[in-house]
């Protein structure tokens, strides 16, 4: 009974350091993230203008004038 007891105790403190392992994680991906001078996909950094294609459609990594920060938006050529 005491080897189920200890076997279960270890169990719950390792899903809480798990747990607490990919909370800390996240919380340093959010921290190193900049949205004013990148987007992002697949953890990887894009600098305003990139142009990526997601599915069948071409994105572009813009700046809003709504906010700060970076976003991909469907890509539109410029007219001459």
């Amino acid at each position: 009974m005491k080897g189920l007891l200890l076997g279960l105790t270890a169990a719950l403190a390792a899903t809480a350091v798990n747990a607490q392992t990919a909370s800390t994680t996240a919380e340093l991906d959010a921290n190193l993230t900049d949205n004013t001078k990148y987007c992002y996909y697949a953890n990887e950094e894009y600098s305003e203008g990139s142009l990526m294609e997601q599915e069948d459609s071409l994105m572009q990594c813009v700046d809003t004038t709504d906010s700060e920060s970076l976003v991909w938006r469907a890509y539109e050529p410029e007219q001459s």
